[in-house]
């Protein structure tokens, strides 16, 4: 069952036997032998990626069944030899756990000196197989694509996205009225209506840092463009929002970054930003946890914790 789990969570057999440690005909043998023993096939391999078939859907559910059965055991009789439940796992992405989470915890820690967090920093495809599985307990990220039969999930805080874009370029001459600094944008004047928000339409011509496929800020980004009646000319692809608003202060293409970057990053004059006339222009920050696997006291608290403080107040020194 291990198998056959790690190969829907990869949705590929060589990168489930990297994972497993063993060789890929070795898993290809596995695999078949369970097939042979249901007389049905679990995986598609027609398709690309592999996916499930109607018998592999079964199958899946009747693990994760499995699985939640025996946490629910483990859950059990952890919390009868140890009703403190002080240790809590957390995940984000590379910005969260280098800029937020950091703070985030040493701040918890004050309040409960008693509770021990760990961190795990991932991209948002491999946060939530982390979570399925149980690796972490909470994940702290933008919007992300998670099944609510799984998960559950609530916006924590809504950030504005920006228009980050090298002061170098031309287009900036003809935008004048429109255009911020980063002491505009860090300070929260920018959010004065005194600001006039831009036309993505100006920018058409210009080349774009876009998030890859999968991220919400990829999706936002294209559907706003669309929404202004161009196709973005794309420079490159990234994992991460950091990594692009990086770039973009290189003078490598215009990127779409969320307005709370610039609390957590060194004032640059390489960058004019814009506010965007689009209602797609904000970000929800979530916080995701399963269904099937109840929060500790110290991940409850935890929650309650963020709650009460906003993503701002967790500003780096």
């Amino acid at each position: 069952m291990d198998y056959v789990y790690e190969v829907y969570l990869n949705r590929s057999f060589s990168k489930a036997a990297e994972k497993l440690y063993i060789s890929q005909p070795a898993l290809s043998a596995t695999i078949k032998k369970v097939e042979a023993e249901i007389g049905l096939p679990i995986f598609d391999r027609s398709s690309n990626p592999i996916q499930l078939t109607p018998a592999g859907r079964y199958y899946i559910e009747s693990i994760e069944y499995i699985m939640h059965l025996e946490k629910e055991m483990r859950s059990y009789f952890n919390s009868l030899a140890d009703h403190k439940q002080t240790s809590i796992n957390v995940g984000g992405a590379s910005f969260f756990c280098t800029y937020i989470l950091p703070t985030v915890v040493q701040e918890f820690k004050l309040k409960h000196p008693d509770y021990m967090v760990h961190l795990l920093e991932a991209n948002a495809d491999d946060l939530m197989k982390d979570l399925r599985s149980g690796t972490v307990d909470i994940v702290i990220d933008v919007e992300m694509k998670g099944d609510p039969k799984v998960f559950d999930s609530y916006a924590w805080e809504r950030e504005n996205i920006i228009l980050a874009v090298p002061s170098y370029y031309k287009i900036n001459n003809a935008l004048e009225k429109y255009r911020l600094t980063f002491k505009d944008v860090v300070n929260g004047q920018y959010l004065s209506e005194k600001y006039p928000k831009v036309n993505l339409k100006a920018f058409e011509k210009e080349n774009f840092l876009l998030l890859k496929k999968g991220n919400d800020m990829y999706q936002r980004s294209l559907k706003m463009c669309k929404k202004a009646g161009f196709t973005p000319s794309v420079t490159m692809y990234l994992d991460q929002m950091l990594t692009s608003y990086y770039i973009a202060c290189n003078g490598k293409g215009i990127a779409f970054v969320r307005a709370g970057v610039t609390h957590y990053v060194e004032a640059t004059d390489k960058l004019f930003f814009y506010k965007i006339n689009d209602i797609n222009a904000y970000q929800n920050i979530m916080l995701y946890y399963k269904k099937s696997q109840p929060l500790s006291k110290a991940g409850m608290d935890f929650i309650t914790f963020l709650n009460k403080r906003s993503l701002s107040s967790f500003k780096s020194e």
